[in-house]
């Protein structure tokens, strides 16, 4: 008993020695008066500093070693959970635009020109060979195509395959020579790109051989099919346990390649019985793959010469001429500068469109999807401020009477507000630091094991969980942390400063 009275004054003239903040006041004070006699200070504030600092960071960085550490702690793990959160979450929205552009630029261009009269019509461009020459000199142009698109209702007539499957399609004219510059994600499955070659020189008929339909020759013009097209339209079945790909290969080589296809088309001609839809027959001749799932399913691929016949060009001309830019990002500045240098130099108009004004509604939808997650994420930050406001409050209610001990010494009220700003502001570095780092570590873990997602490709897209790191996000996401915490620590800095020395010090 006598040796735990003994104990407990020990213990309570120890903190009287260490006074109020652990031993950081007290024990500097004689020396700090001293000092501070010798510099004109005469209560010893401006010399009170710890290792170069200024007393008030030096306040505040020993309060987060104190008995108080369990409440910093968690509040700190507050802020790392949050920014953490927020560096995962933009980094897969990153990757997925970044994915999902990639795909679908992959197969489409980033630029087309369309050529226009004198009237303002559209026009066909006659001369494309010697165009494409021409762009490819520019500056920003990597590569230019010739492009024709048309949209067709595809219908299947082979006896093989049971009913009559249709499908919708988006049909676009290639020429393998240019095409081979201007995509390398396109894979075939099946078939050759010489089928899509284009032919020679067609030699005008004469006006008998225009009327009489025996002398016009039969052409069985190509057309290639996206896999999941085919599959759908031929009525593909897959079976577990089997190489999926092998059986697919023989599939298309043997049941699809080769066979006829109706193309209908949303135009009206006058026949014989009156207006009637375009129609054109094609042959299967090959089958191909992107990655990017809509033109998989609903993707064709065909000659020039055979959209010539169903989009109504006459000669040789195509509808536009497809551009591949060195930096997509910057599409429409390129495509404006080329209609102006083709006006200026040919005078010849061309209005441009890019990939954007092609995708608005999927390029506005991902913006604001990341928009609304950062948003919401951010708010998980929030909480944590309001956490670290939360344990500063704690803090003074409980360091009353040792901030009342400080004024009375003659510490000025601003510096009794930076002592709590910076503890607000050091609890948000921590975080931010820890946050920020587990994040990074998150998304390579993610990078290296390649996730895939929930139900692959034909529900999400894309096979796999993307992820891209972009390090102004990353800074943008600290800075805001780190500006949240210091102004937690506003409020609870402002309460302490208000307290009257007397007051606070008569606090028990």
């Amino acid at each position: 008993m006598t040796f735990a009275l003994q104990r407990n004054q020990d213990s309570r003239q120890s903190k009287r020695e260490r006074g109020p903040f652990g031993g950081l006041l007290f024990e500097k004070s004689f020396d700090s008066i001293i000092r501070a006699e010798r510099l004109g200070d005469p209560l010893g504030f401006k010399g009170m500093k710890g290792d170069g600092m200024r007393y008030e960071f030096f306040i505040a960085r020993r309060y987060l070693k104190g008995v108080h550490r369990g409440r910093v702690r968690i509040s700190t793990i507050g802020v790392a959970v949050g920014v953490m959160v927020l560096v995962v979450a933009s980094s897969i929205m990153n990757g997925f635009r970044a994915e999902l552009l990639s795909k679908m630029l992959g197969v489409y261009g980033h630029l087309n020109l369309f050529e226009f009269d004198t009237t303002g019509r559209k026009a066909a461009i006659e001369d494309y060979p010697k165009w494409i020459d021409l762009l490819e000199s520019q500056p920003g142009v990597d590569a230019a195509a010739p492009a024709i698109e048309e949209n067709a209702l595809i219908i299947v007539d082979s006896s093989f395959v049971p009913g009559t499957p249709a499908q919708f399609l988006q049909i676009r004219a290639v020429d393998p020579h240019y095409e081979s510059k201007m995509t390398e994600q396109i894979e075939l499955m099946a078939g050759s790109w010489e089928e899509l070659e284009e032919e020679s020189e067609v030699v005008p008929a004469t006006a008998t051989e225009q009327l009489d339909p025996f002398k016009i020759p039969i052409v069985n013009h190509p057309i290639f099919l996206g896999y999941r097209a085919a599959e759908h339209l031929f009525g593909y079945n897959s079976f577990p346990g089997e190489d999926d790909d092998a059986r697919k290969s023989r599939f298309f080589n043997t049941q699809v390649i080769g066979q006829p296809v109706t193309l209908l088309l949303p135009k009206q001609i006058h026949g014989p019985s009156g207006p009637e839809l375009v129609q054109m027959g094609l042959e299967v001749r090959g089958v191909f793959r992107t990655g990017h799932f809509q033109f998989d399913e609903g993707g064709a691929l065909t000659s020039l010469d055979a959209a010539r016949v169903f989009a109504q060009i006459p000669g040789k001309g195509v509808e536009s001429i497809e551009i591949r830019t060195d930096d997509p990002d910057k599409a429409d500045a390129i495509g404006m500068a080329l209609s102006r240098w083709a006006e200026q130099e040919f005078d010849v108009r061309f209005a441009p469109m890019s990939w954007k004004a092609r995708n608005p509604v999927l390029l506005d939808a991902t913006r604001i999807e990341k928009i609304v997650m950062s948003s919401i994420l951010t708010l998980i930050v929030l909480v944590a401020a309001f956490g670290i406001s939360g344990t500063l409050v704690m803090t003074v209610l409980e360091k009353t009477r040792e901030i009342g001990a400080l004024m009375a010494m003659g510490a000025e009220r601003a510096s009794i507000m930076a002592v709590f700003v910076i503890n607000g502001f050091l609890v948000g570095f921590y975080g931010v630091i820890s946050g920020t780092v587990i994040g990074l570590i998150i998304c390579k873990i993610i990078e290296i094991l390649e996730i895939p997602m929930p139900g692959g490709g034909n529900v999400y897209v894309l096979d796999l969980l993307p992820v891209e790191v972009h390090w102004q996000d990353v800074i943008i996401i600290a800075l805001f942390a780190l500006l949240a915490s210091g102004i937690a620590g506003i409020y609870p800095a402002y309460k302490a400063a208000g307290l009257h020395p007397v007051e606070a010090l008569r606090h028990e």
